[in-house]
């Protein structure tokens, strides 16, 4: 449940600065963590003893220091939220406590110290009246109304409540406002813009218990009023996670377009690479097949004169050379000479099947 929140514009607040208070804060108070050295790095997460400490940046803009403890007696869940919108300029605090059925109840929660120390801070620009712990003395309670502040005012119709007590309880979420000329009334008077709202005091009741009523009315008033608009670390962080699944689908989608595409492309060169195979295969083949008959001439006939890779002009080029090997050895016997040549022309012409 959110119980506090409140936004403020700030001047020359720097994000170190801020994380440097935040750890101020942590050291030296009930919640110090134990062991805890933050390097400066972002983001930053550090958790022991139901503590939980996160720094983190979203959106290149919103520097989130958020805080949880369920270290307490009372077996609540404490957030504390600080988020800065670097671009702006603007600080928004969040409180919220988490109950179970093993929490004991709490009457009243009153604002983190860091809150107080970042309000009453040089770092957070005056709103007409400053931020601070004193409610503010006025000389007339018209110039109320003539005056336009981004904080409610609260005019103290009575002195039956010490103003400044009540300035320090609504810290950050009114200005409060007092003149001693004032008559008393018994009541008080918050003025939001041009709307008027009074809130009759009961002297039965202790004064305390009606700062403490006062006090929950402008926290819902504020809470109200920025509801759909304030940022917080779940949000934030939601968000985020949205678009980093987002990223994340796309670029599986990219990957696996481009891995359907490589595949596709993969596929192509097998193909050609099977087609390039087959032709050598075929290629071999026929080169095998005019091996073979040749070596079967070559067996047959013994050293061949000549080197022809077809077959049927192998057949063809035998037959004229027989034909002319015969002739010329017709012509040698005619002339009933006996030369060294006709015996080797009768060699081969036996070698081939004897005479034509």
């Amino acid at each position: 449940m959110l119980c506090y929140y409140s936004q403020f514009q700030t001047k020359h607040l720097t994000q170190d600065r801020l994380i440097d208070m935040l750890l101020e804060w942590l050291e030296h108070s009930k919640n110090k963590m134990n062991g805890l050295n933050y390097d400066g790095r972002i983001p930053f997460q550090y958790e022991i003893d139901h503590k939980i400490l996160n720094i983190q940046i979203f959106e290149q803009r919103y520097l989130t220091l958020y805080f949880s403890t369920k270290d307490n007696y009372k077996n609540t869940h404490f957030i504390v939220e600080i988020i800065y919108d670097l671009i702006d300029e603007t600080i928004h605090l969040r409180f919220s406590k988490e109950t179970s059925n093993e929490s004991r109840y709490i009457s009243a929660v009153s604002i983190p110290a860091l809150f107080k120390t970042i309000m009453t801070s040089p770092y957070i620009e005056d709103d007409v009246y400053s931020f601070n712990n004193q409610a503010h003395r006025i000389i007339d309670v018209n110039q109320l109304k003539e005056v336009k502040t981004k904080k409610p005012l609260i005019y103290m119709r009575t002195r039956w409540i010490d103003a400044n007590r009540l300035a320090r309880e609504v810290l950050g979420l009114a200005h409060v406002c007092y003149c001693i000329q004032q008559k008393e009334e018994g009541c008080i008077e918050i003025i939001d813009g041009q709307e008027s709202h009074f809130y009759q005091l009961n002297k039965k009741i202790a004064y305390h218990y009606q700062i403490r009523e006062i006090n929950e009315l402008l926290r819902n008033m504020t809470i109200q009023q920025y509801k759909n608009v304030m940022p917080s670390y779940d949000s934030l962080y939601q968000k985020w996670l949205y678009h980093q699944q987002n990223s994340a689908i796309k670029n599986s989608q990219e990957y696996q377009q481009e891995f359907q595409e490589e595949i596709m492309r993969r596929r192509q060169e097998i193909n050609e690479l099977k087609e390039f195979y087959h032709m050598l295969l075929e290629d071999i083949e026929e080169q095998k097949q005019k091996n073979d008959q040749l070596s079967q001439i070559h067996n047959h006939h013994g050293t061949t004169l000549l080197a022809i890779d077809d077959m049927e002009k192998v057949i063809t080029y035998r037959q004229k050379l027989l034909q002319y090997i015969q002739h010329k050895a017709n012509e040698l016997e005619a002339t009933h000479e006996i030369y060294r040549r006709l015996d080797i022309l009768h060699a081969i012409l036996e070698k081939n099947g004897g005479k034509l």
